[in-house]
């Protein structure tokens, strides 16, 4: 099975020891999604195909709306995945928000599995072409 998100929102929570910050969404955002930051100061689901998109912040933890706040795992353990495999690396791809074992056009990784269920979080680009 391919490494994906978890959908169910009760799922998804940080494991003891991760770092959540507070972030103001600028669009939808469901729990467990990706997340960057974007120009305008808000965080959106994270898309490679688009530069200031790819800027990952974390994970999200809960669904939000345009302008609601939103808490967000940014460094650390946090249950969020389906099928995953442990020290496998896990990038933001090309659809927005979404979890994938091969980079999307731009190369940001997001963080290790730890488990099939647990991804360590820890934002860093890989291609900043």
């Amino acid at each position: 099975m391919a490494v994906a998100r978890d959908t169910t929102d009760a799922n998804i929570k940080p494991l003891e020891g991760a770092i959540v910050r507070r972030y103001t969404a600028g669009t939808t955002i469901a729990a467990g999604e990706i997340v960057s930051m974007m120009a305008d100061g808000y965080v959106d689901p994270a898309d490679t195909t688009d530069f200031t998109a790819a800027v990952v912040m974390g994970i999200a933890l809960s669904d939000a709306l345009v302008g609601e706040r939103v808490d967000v795992v940014v460094l650390g353990a946090v249950q969020c995945l389906t099928g995953g495999t442990p020290a496998a690396l896990i990038y933001a791809t090309d659809t927005a928000g979404e979890p994938a074992a091969t980079a999307g056009t731009k190369g940001v990784l997001v963080g290790i599995t730890e488990a099939e269920t647990i991804l360590f979080v820890r934002p860093e680009f890989v291609d900043r072409s």
